[in-house]
């Protein structure tokens, strides 16, 4: 492991904002050195898992926008770059004297440049222990990582592992192991099981590298990459400016290619320089002094606070993303402290949670099939925010109307019924009835879950290009129209039949009558409706569906689906 230290030191300036605000220290470094120092970890996807970064995935466009914008030497980018420690033992304000507010920053960072993918991944791994303790004890699933190891012998053409190898705590680790879930239950699907599972991503491929020859030094493992890992090692975060950054190293980077840039490096070649030598000398000599602007706060969770309303409140992200950061990045220990300042920053946090947690969770029938807002998102998957008109119809009961008409029945089930379920008996009035049930992880996730997996089971197909596909939006079943008319003429059904809800087995037993004689073909059929989301699409399929449950006597035309082939 190399331990070659490099000191950065600035002219700074020190101020807060008010008084029991943390201090921002502000300054400007050269662009190249800031990288030097700056990690950015990014949300994106390796080996379809996510990382825990908060940062988006970096434009290349907007860098190469901003490096020609940059080519203008009179051009000037006023907003400053957003940072805070990652370890404040690194980060340093030397007040000048009679002048605390005037001083110099002092940023410490080890050159990682020698370190393998192996140290870098142990050096994170103890990062991670460090901010949540709890990962050091918990036990980790087996079957992923028997899963990760069985990728990894593929990648790098390992006949097999060290036989008898065992984690820490003892079990023989391979293929056919399983999951036990007495073991995992202290931290399977919390609100920490993302960090959990980056964790555990971590330790498997760990193992992957342990087991390969002495002399094997992989860049790249599974997806994690040494970048990726030094990006979580560096003394500093970058909170906001990634691309301005990135864009103004690039810009100095292109200028080696002008007739001065190449002037400079012909005469130091001729002068005995070493050409990469003389290279990063000219760069660092033409490169942008980039105005920064740092929090002196290490807590992961004011980073991500900074994040989001910065970036809600400037260019609003996509929700899907913005719900995936808040809700995936932080364990509850960190985003306790910061939950009310969310809120009241307008950031619908208990909603992100709730709806992350459905597209993460192995029960829940939408895992991996809901738009993330991260690269790698499919076509074909859901929308964020269907999902949550979805959640919002179990949850706050609002949403439940069959398309056509103008009752809630969602609403009306509530007003008339929720009173009498065991789920919420023991709350006082009717505010703590609905606050109870619709908790982030409250009865009406799994009365939620258990709901559209029956739907999917009897009515839907695994095969992406059946008609009735469960995953494919552009087919009859999973898609906003179809979910949410079920949805709604469940709670009528309940309605209807006076039927209140006790336990999930009532979701079984409620639905079974509900359904009774309907097939389950009645989604499996070409209706040959390309775009869904229609006032004639919406009103058709409701009251097809409708008449055909309430008398199933024969399955509608195909064509009767189609409001133009139909009419």
């Amino acid at each position: 492991m190399n331990t070659k230290i490099n000191t950065y030191e600035y002219p700074a300036y020190r101020t807060k904002q008010t008084p029991s605000g943390r201090p921002l220290v502000l300054f400007a470094a050269r662009a190249t050195e800031i990288s030097d120092w700056v990690g950015v970890p990014q949300r994106s996807r390796l080996q379809n898992e996510q990382t825990i970064g908060f940062q988006r995935q970096e434009n290349k466009g907007r860098i190469r926008e901003l490096s020609s914008f940059y080519h203008d030497e009179r051009n000037v980018v006023q907003n400053p770059l957003l940072a805070a420690p990652q370890a404040l033992d690194l980060v340093e304000f030397i007040a000048h004297d009679g002048h605390p507010e005037f001083g110099t920053l002092r940023i410490t960072s080890r050159d990682f440049s020698e370190d393998s993918l192996l140290e870098l991944m142990k050096q994170v791994v103890q990062r991670l222990e460090q901010r949540m303790p709890s990962l050091a004890e918990m036990t980790l699933d087996q079957a992923r990582m028997a899963s990760i190891m069985e990728k990894g012998r593929a990648e790098h053409g390992l006949d097999d592992f060290v036989d008898g190898d065992e984690d820490e705590e003892g079990e023989e680790v391979n293929a056919a192991a399983t999951v036990d879930d007495s073991d995992t239950a202290s931290v399977l699907l919390t609100d920490e099981t993302h960090i959990a599972d980056f964790y555990t991503e971590l330790r498997g491929r760990i193992k992957v590298l342990e087991a390969l020859d002495e002399g094997a030094k992989p860049e790249r493992i599974l997806g994690f990459d040494r970048d990726a890992m030094i990006s979580y090692l560096k003394p500093v975060m970058l909170v906001d400016g990634q691309h301005r950054l990135k864009g103004a190293v690039l810009a100095a980077e292109q200028l080696t290619e002008t007739d001065e840039g190449k002037e400079f490096l012909l005469q130091a070649a001729e002068g005995g320089t070493d050409p990469d030598k003389a290279s990063i000398e000219f760069i660092a000599e033409h490169v942008r002094r980039l105005p920064v602007s740092l929090l002196m706060d290490d807590s992961p969770s004011e980073h991500v606070f900074q994040f989001v309303v910065v970036n809600q409140k400037a260019t609003p992200m996509g929700k899907a993303l913005l719900g995936t950061i808040v809700s995936t990045s932080l364990s509850k220990d960190e985003l306790d402290p910061v939950a009310k300042r969310l809120k009241n920053a307008g950031i619908k946090l208990d909603d992100s949670q709730a709806i992350a947690y459905l597209t993460r969770a192995d029960e829940s029938p939408f895992k991996n099939l809901v738009q993330t807002g991260i690269s790698g998102d499919q076509n074909t998957s859901l929308q964020w925010s269907v999902l949550k008109g979805l959640v919002s119809i179990f949850r706050e009961f609002s949403g439940g109307k069959l398309y056509g008409e103008k009752n809630d029945w969602a609403r009306i089930w509530a007003k008339h019924h929720l009173e009498e379920s065991s789920f919420v008996m023991e709350c006082d009035g009717p505010e703590e009835r609905i606050a109870e049930w619709a908790r982030a992880d409250g009865p009406w996730r799994d009365v939620f879950i258990r709901f559209y997996t029956k739907i999917r089971d009897r009515f839907g197909s695994m095969d992406m290009e059946a008609a009735n596909a469960w995953g494919n939006t552009q087919r009859n079943l999973f898609n906003k129209v179809s979910l949410t008319i079920l949805a709604a003429d469940y709670f009528e059904y309940l309605r209807s039949q006076k039927r209140t809800l006790h336990n999930v087995d009532d979701v079984d037993t409620t639905m079974e009558a509900w359904l009774e004689e309907v097939s389950d073909s009645y989604f499996n059929r070409n209706w040959n409706v390309a775009k869904k989301d229609t006032p004639a699409v919406r009103n058709r399929w409701a009251k097809l569906w409708v008449d055909y449950r309430k008398n199933p006597e024969s399955l509608p035309k195909e064509s009767l689906y189609n409001p133009v082939s139909g009419a």
